[in-house]
């Protein structure tokens, strides 16, 4: 079965916006979508990511540093499953609770270089 990557964009920092009981909430559903992923045996990892971080880039020639990822629309986090097809996958994401909150999810496959090595 093939690997791919439910990724969540946070759009205009709504998140920040929710208020912590919302938070709460929303968390919840989180925790019990991947339960659900992992009885399914779907699941292969996860997780919420920190705030800011950096973007690495060549201008030039040169690795130079930025711009950084206080933007609009950054990376929250991830979910990794296994499923048998992209439309499989992508009926899985569309049960990504961060659809709840304004979010934009992402569904891509993971591309196995095993033949490179």
């Amino acid at each position: 079965m093939a690997q791919f990557m439910i990724m969540m964009h946070e759009n205009d920092g709504a998140w920040d916006g929710t208020p912590i009981d919302e938070q709460k909430r929303l968390f919840k559903l989180y925790l019990d979508w991947a339960k659900e992923l992992q009885s399914r045996d779907m699941m292969r990892g996860g997780d919420a990511l920190a705030r800011g971080g950096r973007m690495l880039r060549v201008v030039n020639g040169d690795v130079v540093d930025g711009p950084f990822t206080e933007t609009k629309e950054v990376l929250t986090g991830y979910f990794q499953i296994e499923a048998p097809d992209m439309e499989t996958a992508a009926q899985v994401a569309r049960g990504c609770p961060g659809l709840l909150h304004g979010e934009t999810v992402i569904v891509r496959q993971i591309t196995d270089h095993s033949e490179l090595k």
